[in-house]
């Protein structure tokens, strides 16, 4: 595939991934916030900071400025209604939890590629740039858990940071082989979800898990 042609395919791939994971991440923020009780300004807030976060800090570690949703004023209109959508899970009949789970683990799946592909697209070196894809996939859930008071998914024991970092690592290293970049990211993406989706359905995680606590210490 010729340089054009390349950019070009990478460049649609990475919108249509970007926005889908800014969706999912916005909803999982509004369920996690709903579940510490907050206000709707809060679900939008946290919502925000969710889907936000991780492209925010990738933007600033690599010199990208101003920041994505700083200059496009499509993330905005994204995230703030699909923050909303997390009022209707409750009344739908669904488990938060589970949708939670869920939800989080496309946006990783969607992030970790999208993350990366920003990067690489930004002339950074191949490792870096799957670390950018886990930073992109990882920070903002970290940022939302924070805020609502929950030990983040990266900072137990679940296997969480290890499917982003298998999804970048694939994504990149099939784009370098010379692969057609949309068909890349789907093969990424589709294995940090597979990972993720087993870890969750058979309740795997890092290491035994020897406690169940969920908020951080001191805390109900």
């Amino acid at each position: 595939m010729d340089a054009p042609s390349f950019s070009i395919v990478l460049d649609n791939a990475l919108t249509v991934f970007t926005y889908a994971g800014l969706i999912v991440f916005a909803m999982s923020g509004g369920i996690r916030a709903k579940q510490a009780d907050m206000d709707i300004f809060g679900v939008v807030t946290v919502g925000f900071v969710t889907a936000a976060g991780g492209g925010t800090l990738r933007d600033l570690l690599i010199g990208i400025s101003p920041v994505n949703w700083v200059s496009d004023p499509w993330p905005l209109a994204i995230i703030l209604p699909s923050s909303l959508l997390a009022l209707t899970v409750k009344h739908m009949g669904f488990s938060q939890r589970a949708v939670l789970n869920w939800i989080d683990a496309v946006g990783m799946a969607t992030f970790c590629v999208a993350g990366a592909g920003v990067a690489l697209a930004a002339n950074i070196h191949p490792l870096m740039a799957i670390m950018m894809g886990v930073i992109t996939a990882t920070f903002g859930g970290l940022l939302r858990d924070i805020l609502c008071n929950v030990v983040p998914f990266v900072l137990r024991q679940e296997i969480y940071a290890t499917a982003a970092l298998l999804g970048a690592g694939l994504y990149v290293g099939l784009l370098k082989l010379g692969l057609d970049p949309a068909l890349s990211a789907l093969i990424g993406m589709s294995a940090a979800l597979l990972m993720r989706g087993v870890a969750l359905h058979f309740k795997l995680h890092v290491k035994p898990d020897d406690s169940n606590t969920s908020h951080f210490p001191g805390s109900k």
